[in-house]
């Protein structure tokens, strides 16, 4: 067995290389679930808008200005720091009994936090095993930022 030795500048070299990549994933993340966000908005807009001509006009009209006015209680999506992964949960705002809060849902992905690779969630604890994309590549990063690509319902997660 070779050992190889590397030299102290180096090994600060490659540490410091590790810290910005945590930096950059960390605010990939944060695009990513803005992306997530603005595709579940966009959709919900749609709908509304599709709605304008069904049986319920008035609610989707007062769905829509409040969506215009920035009142609108739409789904988020936030960011769990955990151990090894970036946990991305959906919340919904909860009206039943009172409550007026968001409350966490289901989780959309997970995010290595030292690699950018991004998971199917298998569970509420682990991803699934493949990975789906790479966030350290500028191709699949675009994607993941692209609110018409990322869906909130996860369909791009799925292996092809």
């Amino acid at each position: 067995m070779t050992v190889q030795h590397i030299s102290l500048k180096d090994f600060e070299i490659q540490n410091e290389i590790k810290k910005e990549l945590k930096v950059k994933v960390k605010e990939w993340t944060e695009q990513y679930c803005d992306a997530i966000e603005q595709n579940y908005k966009e959709y919900h807009i749609r709908t509304l808008n599709g709605n304008l001509s069904g049986n319920y006009p008035k609610y989707a009209q007062e769905q829509l200005d409040e969506i215009k006015n920035g009142t609108a209680k739409l789904m988020k999506f936030r960011i769990q720091e955990g151990r090894k992964y970036y946990k991305i949960i959906q919340q919904n705002f909860e009206t039943y009994n009172d409550f007026n809060e968001y409350r966490d849902g289901s989780v959309h992905s997970f995010v290595d936090k030292n690699t950018g690779e991004v998971y199917m969630a298998a569970s509420w604890n682990k991803p699934a095993k493949h990975v789906r994309f790479d966030m350290r590549i500028i191709q699949q990063r675009t994607l993941m930022h692209t609110p018409s690509f990322v869906t909130w319902a996860g369909g791009y997660l799925y292996l092809r």
